[in-house]
Formats: structure tokens, sequence, C-alpha cells
């Protein structure tokens, strides 16, 4: 079996790529560095990848992604398109490149991470939610079509996990938010995380939730059932966001 491991860190990938080793002594591992902003580096990488592959590769997990911190009124435009690059048009870029493959061969997976926030948008964070919403229904759509094909698209949809997702999240400007939520901190292990998305994955299971507290799964039962509850209490945590960045 061959794994190709992809982004911008090459040390942190050779660490990965190490422990993988550890586990399958027999695996072939390719290292491929790659920043998902910038579309020459993704097709690069979907070149690359199936260089390395003999031109087959059978499953695609598109995990690369950044968050944003900031009111809709003091986004420009360019972080909006930034943010959608990396979490919609690369994934999608490395999908157009590897599953006319799969399709002829009549089998292949591409599991993609979403988050909970694909599923409801929730203040300061319009950037963010509408590439994980982009990401929803790309693949809703693209199940559709090549399920035929023996191809099956499953998206996994966290609540919070502890990375560092906050940290690097972008603001309004395009700077670096730079801090570590609460409820980042004190989110999933990102170990069981994608223990959980790979058993569920492989278990057939093509949209699910994983890692959500209580207050995402409840926010998503309140799209479906109360819609105008969910809209109050977001308005509300909107509100003490404001209060929270004056008191700072």
């Amino acid at each position: 079996h061959t794994l190709v491991l992809s982004g911008r860190n090459q040390e942190a990938l050779k660490s990965v790529e190490q422990q993988c080793k550890t586990i399958f002594p027999d695996i072939i591992t390719h290292i491929i560095t790659c920043d998902l902003s910038d579309k020459k580096s993704v097709s690069d990488l979907s070149k690359k990848a199936l260089e390395v592959c003999n031109q087959r590769i059978d499953i695609l997990i598109n995990n690369g992604g950044v968050s944003s911190r900031s009111r809709f009124l003091d986004t420009d435009i360019e972080v909006d398109e930034k943010v959608m690059q990396i979490n919609f048009f690369a994934g999608a870029a490395l999908a157009k490149g590897v599953v006319p493959g799969m399709v002829e061969r009549g089998y292949g997976k591409i599991i993609w991470i979403s988050s909970v926030q694909g599923r409801f948008g929730i203040p300061n964070r319009t950037s963010y939610a509408s590439s994980k919403f982009a990401v929803q229904g790309y693949c809703e759509a693209l199940r559709s079509e090549v399920a035929t094909s023996g191809i099956t698209v499953h998206v996994a949809s966290p609540g919070y996990i502890r990375t560092n997702l906050s940290q690097s999240a972008i603001t309004g400007d395009g700077g670096l938010y730079a801090k570590v939520d609460a409820a980042t901190a004190t989110g999933k292990d990102p170990n069981d995380v994608a223990i959980d998305i790979l058993e569920k994955s492989a278990a057939g299971k093509a949209d699910f939730i994983t890692a959500a507290g209580l207050s995402a799964t409840a926010a998503i039962w309140l799209k479906f059932f109360a819609p105008s509850v969910l809209n109050q209490q977001l308005v509300k945590r909107y509100e003490k966001s404001q209060r929270q960045q004056q008191d700072e």
C-alpha cells in the first residue's frame, strides 16, 4: 500500500510518516508539501500524487482547512476568497484530479472533513461557515453522480477538536487570530476523532457528525424543528461576543 501525506510543514509530515511506518512497517510513504491557498501548489500536488501512485489513488481524504474570526462588516472580501480556496476549492480541485481514475476502475472513496458549522452558521464565522456549507452541498451532489461508479463520498462534520485551528484562524483584515478559544481547548482528542471518522466511513456512513458537544447537537436539531429559536440563540451569542470584545 502507498500513502501520500501532504501539508505545509515538512517536519510535521515526517513525524506523521514515522508514526505510520511504526504501525505499518511495509507501507510505502511519500511526502508532498502543498499550500492549499495556492492554486498552482494544489495542482502540483494532484499531479505528483498520481505520479508516485502509478496514476491510481483509491482514497482521497480532504482534511486541510482554516477557520475565520471576524464580523461580516469587518471582513475583507479577500479573506472570504482565501478561506473558500483553502477549505473548498482546493479539495474540489484534488477531487477533479483523482475521481476520473476512480470512475474508470469502478472503485474509490472520498472522505472530506467539514464541520458542524457546515450545518448551521454562527456569528463571526461568515467566511468559515460559507466554505463548509459549500463542502456539504458539493459532496451531496457529487455523491449521487458517482454512486453507480462504485465511489462513495463521506462528509464528517466535527465539533470542537483540540487542534491549532483557532490559533491559525484568519481575522477580517487577513491577520492571525492567534488565540486558543476555550471551546477548542476543551475539545475532543484529535486521535479519537480521526479513528471515529475512519470507522464510520468504513462502515458506509455518508454524512455524519462527530465530536459534537451538547450545544452543537441541540443547534442542529433546532435548525430543523425550531429555526426561529436557533436564530434567537445565535443573535444572543453575537451580542455576547461584542460585549466581550468591548471589555478586552
